[in-house]
């Protein structure tokens, strides 16, 4: 992606990438319909031997909509410097349902550690990037998934906090 001109503002995907700029790589994430079989599988494909797996529970905020992630679980392992997410979504809305229910299973986001998540969505947000997701509410984010049109989310992740929230 060419830099726009100078003086020009970021807009959209390029926001989001502006805002990434020097940031730490966290995890990826992966939508799945069966946990276990899905642990099953990328132990062998991608050689992790040890997940921690949990339900996850309590608020979210979705498309600026209250929503409980109950029924949800994820199961995390380490992958050289990163961490890998399976997440297999429960019945509740949420930004990994309607992907699975809208693509299937799949790479559903990339995970970055940021100092403060409110303060590093203020750029992307002002250029149009949208904010699918936010846990556990909107005034005190620890964790917010971003759209800026590509259909893979960006995840800020608040350094320090116990993630997966």
């Amino acid at each position: 992606m060419d830099p726009p001109p100078a003086g020009a503002p970021f807009t959209g995907l390029g926001a989001v990438e502006a805002a990434l700029a020097g940031l730490t790589f966290h995890h990826f994430a992966i939508v799945v319909t069966d946990l276990e079989l899905a642990r099953e599988l990328y132990t062998v494909s991608l050689g992790i031997d040890s997940w921690h797996t949990r339900a996850l529970s309590g608020p979210a905020v979705y498309r600026g909509r209250p929503v409980a992630l109950d029924g949800a679980r994820v199961a995390i392992g380490r992958l050289g410097a990163g961490l890998v997410e399976l997440i297999a979504p429960g019945c509740q809305p949420s930004a990994a349902r309607e992907t699975l229910d809208r693509r299937g299973e799949g790479l559903f986001a990339i995970g970055y550690l940021v100092d403060d998540v409110a303060a590093q969505l203020r750029v992307p947000v002002s250029a149009g990037a949208r904010i699918e997701q936010v846990r556990p509410d909107a005034r005190h984010p620890v964790e917010a998934c971003l759209d800026a049109g590509s259909g893979l989310l960006v995840d800020l992740v608040q350094s320090g906090s116990s993630w997966p929230v």
